[in-house]
């Protein structure tokens, strides 16, 4: 964190007098000024949400944006990434059944804060928890990514004498069951179920999957909750998003998301003793500027006060600018997420898995890492941050080798049979080139000179890359519904146990799941359940040190570079930066 310098006792007793009557002579005087200064944090956005509900959304901006209007029951410590409470008094420790129904479960009790209420002062209870995930596992609705992570919940159960306490069982060890359950949004039932239509369902049907399942093509009530949950107001309208953050929502277009600080927000008063409900800027505006020369342009004026995504020349230029340094930090953070070119293995051109070792192959791996990163970043096998201690060492990130995919396409039997430079085979009775079309958030430099390097270097041994350049809201929504060849799409990088259970297991396929490249292996599924449910740590990281070797050897991706975060940061704020996701707390930012 940055922070103010200590004045001296005798100018402290002076200079409110002075900064007030400052204050007035300047609001006096010019009011646009006044609006330029007043405590609000402006967050530039590289692409546009585009929905407020949050479960209903792909778009990881609507979700960043989300998460200061629904909470959470914990949250992530920006410094130790240790897990705090936010809605709840304590985060709990697991406790060994021993007896009962629920005998050799795991259970971890709660209890949601007396104070935490939802916008209309009614309390939030062990309802809501009940109701949120009764919509995670509604199978009318797209929220399997969700669901993934509670496979072993069992239970949960209301103490009778307080609504405000509940026990939560797991059947067997999940190492994210204590994340999972403080780490999903809690939405008010008497505002998104207006009509109790899911309230006389117990949440243990929608725990089993074929009674739900078979409830869900029967019960009006829940076929009438999927009509009401997917109304445009919860995704767009002022009136109808509505959570127990400290946000509310103001207006959503293509060019900005404008959120309001609740006046009288209930966390207020307790965040001197609750450090995670510390909130200070009375409007949040997430800018969505895609082109990085109107960001720049928007630094200079002073119209910014956070922005990452820039390219890594550009972030070195800017930070050479003594004009731009007076007024901004620019700071380099870990790695949080890895950028990745994915295939969809549904396409006969990319079945065989010596194809896409070849295309693993045409890379340029040296100029990505040394030009257009500027050494900002390092090289990665896998969906593992390399600062674990379970990142696979042993294997070594792919390197450009043109000679070898040429080799590895040949065994694949791709020839270029008529010498127009292209590879080309026989699949079924007609005769196809290995033409690829690759989708690209090209409005981001990093994305376009990669894409244009790949394109050189790819037909360097015989295969043509087709980069079409889209928006990452189209990138998203295509790779969900499988309607692409291959694409560049970065990943989260957990600060946490990784869980590669949504995008590498074969019960996560898309449009359910997450698993975008159709990747189906029993031996993989066999390792990622393992991870999840073994309890030992050594093994733990043995099972993961596999399925890194798995992943890297069948190459349902290509793991290209794993950047540092590069931000930059508006010197007026006393600032929370972390290596958490998407790196700051723009709520703790707080005017010097």
């Amino acid at each position: 964190m940055n922070k103010a310098p200590t004045l001296p006792k005798t100018l402290t007793k002076i200079l409110p007098y002075s900064l007030l009557l400052f204050a007035l002579l300047m609001g006096a005087c010019n009011g646009d000024e006044k609006n330029k200064t007043t405590d609000a944090v402006v967050v530039r956005l590289e692409g546009a949400p585009n929905n407020m509900n949050a479960y209903l959304t792909s778009s990881a901006y609507s979700l960043y944006v989300g998460n200061q209007i629904f909470q959470t029951l914990g949250n992530l410590d920006p410094n130790t990434l240790e897990m705090k409470p936010l809605m709840v008094k304590d985060i709990p420790t697991v406790r060994n059944i021993s007896e009962g129904a629920y005998k050799g479960s795991l259970a971890y009790d709660f209890e949601i804060l007396d104070e935490a209420r939802w916008d209309n002062g009614t309390p939030v209870t062990a309802n809501d928890v009940q109701f949120s995930l009764k919509i995670i596992f509604h199978p009318g609705l797209p929220t399997q990514n969700w669901s993934s992570f509670f496979q072993a919940l069992q239970a949960v159960e209301v103490d009778p004498a307080n609504p405000k306490k509940f026990t939560v069982y797991f059947k067997e060890y999940y190492m994210l069951a204590l994340e999972s359950m403080c780490q999903f949004f809690i939405y008010p039932a008497y505002h998104y179920d207006p009509n109790n239509l899911l309230g006389n369902i117990p949440l243990s049907d929608f725990l089993d999957k074929a009674k739900i399942t078979a409830l869900a093509a029967t019960d009006n009530n829940l076929k009438a909750f999927v009509e009401e949950f997917n109304q445009p107001k919860y995704a767009n309208e002022k009136s109808a998003i509505s959570g127990s953050g400290p946000y509310r929502f103001e207006s959503m277009n293509d060019q900005a998301v404008t959120l309001l600080k609740k006046e009288n927000w209930w966390g207020d008063k307790l965040a001197a003793e609750v450090p995670m409900l510390a909130v200070y800027p009375q409007k949040l505006v997430y800018r969505v500027v895609k082109d990085e020369a109107a960001a720049e342009n928007m630094l200079k004026t002073g119209d910014l006060d956070i922005v990452t995504g820039l390219n890594a020349a550009k972030f070195i230029e800017l930070k050479s600018n003594a004009a731009l340094t007076e007024k901004y930090d620019f700071v380099n953070n870990g790695s949080i997420q890895y950028a990745r070119w994915i295939f969809n293995l549904r396409s006969p051109k990319l079945s065989d898995v010596r194809v896409r070792r070849a295309l693993a192959q045409v890379v340029d791996y040296d100029y990505a890492l040394k030009t257009v990163l500027q050494g900002m970043a390092q090289g990665i096998v896998g969906p593992v941050n390399p600062a674990k201690s379970y990142y696979a060492k042993d294997l070594k990130p792919y390197a450009m080798n043109i000679a070898a995919a040429r080799q590895l396409l040949a065994e694949a039997g791709w020839a270029d049979t008529d010498g127009n430079g292209v590879v080309d085979k026989m699949l079924g009775n007609q005769k196809v080139e290995m033409s690829l079309d690759l989708l690209a958030p090209t409005t981001n430099k990093i994305n376009e000179l990669m894409a244009t390097s790949l394109r050189e270097t790819a037909l360097q041994a015989g295969v043509k890359i087709n980069v079409i350049g889209t928006d990452i809201n189209k990138i998203t929504a295509d790779t969900k519904s499988g309607n692409f060849e291959s694409a560049f799409l970065g990943a989260q990088l957990f600060p946490g146990h990784i869980e590669l259970y949504s995008r590498f297991h074969s019960a996560s396929l898309t449009p359910a799941g997450d698993n975008r490249t159709a990747f189906a292996n029993a031996r993989a599924d066999s390792l990622i359940v393992a991870i999840r449910t073994t309890p030992d740590e050594t093994q733990r990281k043995e099972l993961y040190r596999q399925i890194q070797h798995l992943l890297y050897e069948e190459l349902p991706e290509v793991p290209l570079f794993a950047p540092l975060q590069r931000i930059i940061v508006a010197k007026k704020f006393d600032y929370v930066l972390s290596a958490n996701r998407p790196g700051y707390y723009e709520q703790m930012f707080k005017i010097k």
